[in-house]
């Protein structure tokens, strides 16, 4: 990776304006006393919270994505309790915070939906972001979906005084063939005075195909898609004003565009069985492929003394689509393209007392959802084995709905002593969800594919829409003490809560069959039962989340240890058409999370962390294992590295351990140990920093099988150094 930096320029203020969002600078993560907005405060910092929080620096995350990574696989490598992520699956769903789902935002936003896609780490390209803030376990500081914890990306701002020009280039190939090569550019421009900042980048990724470690592509994924043959582009904008030492504006802008442009798909032996043999096959025909696109705006607004208060105001806006690959139901291919239309507001106060600290404030959001499917001709793509695909039409994918949430907040902080602080919180929850009429989605498609179907009938009944609505409180406390001035323990409980995805929960129908002939389906229209929002009401689950913890800062060494036990009064189910299902079982999960950062010398550093956890569902009285397909594996991850600024070469080793269920379901695991090199350049009046990887991965001996991953990234006059990554018996 090639990143030049020159300065020297200015720029007007005006062209420095295109928007912002208040974000604290941050010292390095090895430091408790680093300023964090990851919280119920204005701003704190890690030493003073009673919960889990760490924080990922620029420098971390930009050695992980230079070495190869995404940055669903980078942050799963840096937080010890977040699952390893695949580098090139366009989704996050198969990657929990501490077992259970994380509430993703950008500068304070909420990716999250109430109809989601898990598509949030397909969001922003690494080079915009600054550092990533996260707080383990089950909390509802910032609403539903964030019972495992929250992941806060912080973008890049600009600073005062003259411009700065950022360029990154780069290049990754495993030296397959020429269809594996990934493009990478990106180029930022920031400055401006004491009162006015901004900055404005473009960064672009151009991805090529995966291969495994015998040189045979991987398959595409067509259920939640990937990124094999994908273009994106990532532009934001921001601007910050301080017209004095009490207030701050900010202003922020994003586009993020993520398009896959591919001539392979899934060749299937059979379109009628989802079991059918498939392979890649060159020669793939679809006008509309997976992507994702993003319009998000935000804005902030704070004063450090508004009738004796600290006030944080927020206001934001987020557009966003999502495309998805043709899957096969019945024979029939469809693919859907699902929307989500947000707006939200949060206001924030914060009050001290001689030795309390009182935080209050409420927030609001308004989402509006729609999807369509579109349907294939089924003769098409019979005859072609699921390759070429010409649409026949589109029909509702799920109803249509709008859903609000309103919350009411207070956080107090209480010195007890000079040692000892008390925290204690509650939240007021309002949800309210309004769904349309639905006709049920397979007989949508049945009438669109079945041209003799309407002889029978006039027309399908729809599933009743209409409102439902579900409020809920919770509470937190905790206790910190400081055992020495950079030594803390702690100890918590916290409440977290999940809404059912409204889009897979309601409109589901069973519609008479007129022959009484359960292998016919000569449907009368009507329907004999449904799941709608008048016979079902609207409910959620409660996580309930125990944490004792223990962190140091020492001169030499930084460390951070939990142990938590989370339950859940509920938990959630999904059917063969992965409809969801909110079931009275329990599910609990437990564990415990560390890392510690120990540097040998100024140059040399080493870092060791895990994380042990344990899932399990209750079953007729008794605990048991939980799906592998919602569960976590216990995971480990070390490295010893030097950096002198000139060059550096870091060794590391990660585990995944076996993961198996009541059902016989089991994940094998793996151990793989890796390294990479950064070299420098140097050249005329710039100074270019060029990391330099080839990491190739196989299989002991023995093994059936190899994986391969080369990464070059390349800069003019550097050094090319080769490393070998193998993976562990």
């Amino acid at each position: 990776m090639n990143t030049i930096k020159a300065v020297g320029f200015s720029l007007s203020p005006l062209a420095l304006v295109i928007s912002a969002h208040l974000a604290h600078a941050a010292p390095s993560a090895a430091n408790t006393e680093t300023i964090i907005v990851t919280g119920s405060k204005i701003q704190t910092t890690i030493a003073d919270s009673a919960s889990t929080n760490w924080v990922i620096t620029n420098e971390e995350l930009t050695r992980e994505i230079q070495g190869g990574e995404s940055l669903k696989g980078a942050l799963g490598k840096l937080i010890p309790s977040f699952d390893f992520g695949s580098t090139n699956a366009r989704t996050n769903a198969s990657q929990n915070l501490r077992g259970r789902s994380a509430q993703i935002m950008i500068d304070g936003v909420a990716l999250n939906a109430a109809r989601t896609i898990s598509r949030q780490l397909d969001s922003i390209d690494p080079f915009n972001v600054a550092r990533v803030e996260v707080l383990s376990g089950a909390t509802s500081i910032y609403g539903a979906g964030a019972t495992g914890g929250i992941i806060n990306i912080i973008t890049k701002r600009g600073e005062a005084g003259d411009a700065q020009l950022e360029v990154q280039t780069g290049v990754t190939t495993g030296f397959n063939n020429s269809e594996d090569l990934t493009k990478q550019a990106a180029v930022a421009v920031s400055g401006g005075s004491d009162t006015l900042q901004g900055r404005l980048s473009v960064a672009y990724e151009g991805k090529g195909a995966a291969y495994d470690g015998n040189g045979d592509p991987i398959l595409p994924d067509v259920t939640q898609t990937d990124t094999q043959f994908n273009d994106s582009i990532d532009v934001m904008g921001s601007l910050d004003y301080r017209p004095d030492d009490q207030q701050h504006l900010s202003l922020t802008a994003q586009y993020y565009d993520s398009q896959q442009d591919s001539d392979y798909g899934i060749w299937f032996e059979d379109t009628t069985k989802r079991t059918s043999d498939v392979e890649r096959s060159e020669g793939l025909k679809l006008d509309d492929q997976p992507f994702t696109e993003r319009l998000m705006l935000n804005t902030q607004y704070s004063h450090a003394n508004v009738l004796n208060h600290a006030l944080l105001a927020q206001a934001y806006y987020r557009e966003e689509t999502f495309g998805n690959y043709p899957f096969p139901r019945g024979g029939i291919f469809s693919a859907s393209e699902q929307s989500n239309d947000i707006f939200g507001a949060k206001l924030l106060f914060e009050r001290k007392l001689d030795t309390l600290t009182l935080n209050y404030g409420a927030d609001y959001s308004y989402e509006k959802f729609s999807a369509v499917q579109r349907v294939y001709d089924r003769t098409k793509t019979t005859q072609s084995n699921g390759l070429e695909f010409e649409e026949i039409g589109t029909v509702g994918r799920y109803p249509d709905f709008d859903t609000q949430n309103a919350g009411l907040f207070a956080q107090a902080d209480w010195a007890v002593s000079e040692k000892l602080n008390a925290f204690a919180g509650v939240r007021y929850q309002y949800t309210r969800y309004q769904g349309d009429d639905f006709v049920g989605f397979n007989e949508q498609i049945a009438e669109l594919t079945d041209s003799n179907l309407s002889n029978s009938f006039e027309e399908f009944d729809a599933i009743p829409g209409g409102s439902t609505d579900k409020d809920i409180w919770l509470a937190n406390a905790g206790l910190k003490y400081d055992l020495t001035d950079n030594q803390q323990v702690w100890a918590n409980f916290s409440q977290g809560f999940n809404m059912p995805d409204p889009g897979k929960f309601y409109g589901k129908g069973i519609y008479e069959n007129a022959s009484n002939d359960p292998k016919k389906t000569e449907y009368t229209g009507k329907i004999s039962n449904s799941v709608n929002v008048n016979n079902t009401p609207l409910d959620g689950a409660k996580t309930n989340s125990f944490e004792l913890g223990w962190r140091t800062q020492q001169q030499g060494y930084n460390a951070q240890l939990a142990a938590y036990y989370s339950i859940s009064d509920k938990s959630y189910k999904y059917n063969n058409e992965l409809d969801v299902e909110l079931a009275s079982d329990k599910q609990r999960i437990y564990g415990i999370e560390g890392q510690i950062k120990y540097y040998l010398t100024d140059s040399w550093y080493s870092r060791a962390q895990g994380h042990l956890v344990q899932s399990e569902i209750k079953n007729n009285g008794h605990w048991d294992e939980l799906s592998i397909y919602n569960a976590s594996p216990s995971t480990a991850m070390a490295a010893v590295g030097y950096d002198n600024f000139d060059w550096g070469t870091e060794l590391n080793l990660q585990h995944v351990g076996n993961l198996s269920d009541e059902d016989g379901d089991r994940l094998e695991g793996y151990e793989l140990v890796g390294s990479m090199v950064t070299t420098p350049c140097q050249s005329a009046n710039l100074t270019s920093a060029s990391k330099i990887c080839l990491i190739k991965t196989i299989k002991p001996f023995g093994a059936k099988k190899r994986r391969k991953s080369i990464v070059a990234s390349l800069a003019p006059t550097c050094l090319t150094t080769p490393v070998w990554a193998v993976p562990l018996a």
